[in-house]
């Protein structure tokens, strides 16, 4: 317990931090609801000229779908940036020599910062969605805690793509052309612009295994049309690629340190 405390410690400052700064707080959020109008307005008109329903999904349906896939989205924090610039400026020899997993420290440090987005995205997401198209049919509260923990999943393996991303920046100079691919990835094969069912028939079955799915897709699906049978498949795959990432960003982590002390770092 007591090697975890330190770990509880620095994600209550981390929340402590993001909350000092209130104009940035306000500006994220303003972006959020910015997102949500445009993307209203925009599915607004493509069902008044399409129909009441589109790959099975009403307007109402839609909207709620695009809330919860950008509410995953924007809930990231600034790993990737962060991470990249510890190891291109050396910063992260210093960093090894704290007496804590410098993994587990910037999931920590993440967490306030994807926790404090996360709330206020969900109440501003929520309050915008009930004003506009109002609440869905056959929602229930008993399903909220499952959809909820989907999402939590989903911004997790989020932050373990990109910290693996960053991670590359022991061997490259310049590394972000990766986050943009992969955010592009996510747009695209993880349903964030378009549901996965609106694809053609080859490329949805494709999709529906690629971890992009499960970031944003996944929960967003299960807010707006839920039943056990597709949970118990997301949160399945959705843990399976948490781990693989989870591995996949200390594999690389470890070989990078390596790299790091042979070169002298």
């Amino acid at each position: 317990m007591k090697r975890l405390s330190k770990y509880f410690h620095i994600f209550k400052v981390s929340i402590s931090n993001n909350l000092v700064y209130v104009l940035n707080f306000i500006t994220r959020n303003l972006f959020f609801l910015f997102i949500v109008y445009v993307m209203l307005l925009l599915w607004s008109n493509i069902y008044g000229q399409k129909g009441e329903v589109i790959s099975g999904y009403s307007l109402r349906q839609m909207i709620w779908y695009l809330i919860v896939g950008e509410m995953v989205v924007l809930s990231k924090s600034n790993v990737f940036s962060e991470v990249a610039e510890d190891v291109k400026k050396g910063q992260i020899a210093y960093l090894l020599n704290k007496p804590y997993n410098y993994i587990l420290y910037c999931f920590s440090n993440s967490l306030g910062e994807m926790g404090t987005r996360l709330l206020t995205n969900l109440f501003l997401g929520g309050l915008m969605g009930l004003l506009y198209v109002g609440p869905l049919q056959d929602f229930s509260l008993i399903h909220l805690p499952f959809i909820l923990a989907s999402i939590l999943l989903g911004i997790f393996i989020n932050f373990f793509i990109f910290i693996s991303l960053a991670l590359t920046a022991f061997w490259l100079e310049e590394n972000s052309a990766f986050m943009w691919i992969y955010t592009k990835l996510v747009f695209t094969l993880g349903g964030m612009l378009i549901p996965l069912e609106m694809f053609p028939d080859w490329l949805e079955k494709v999709a529906r295994y690629l971890p992009f799915a499960y970031v944003t897709y996944g929960p967003a699906k299960l807010a707006v049309d839920f039943n056990w049978g597709n949970y118990i498949n997301t949160v399945f795959l959705q843990v399976g690629y948490l781990l693989i990432f989870i591995l996949i960003s200390l594999g690389v982590f470890r070989k990078g340190v390596r790299a790091l002390n042979v070169n002298g770092g």
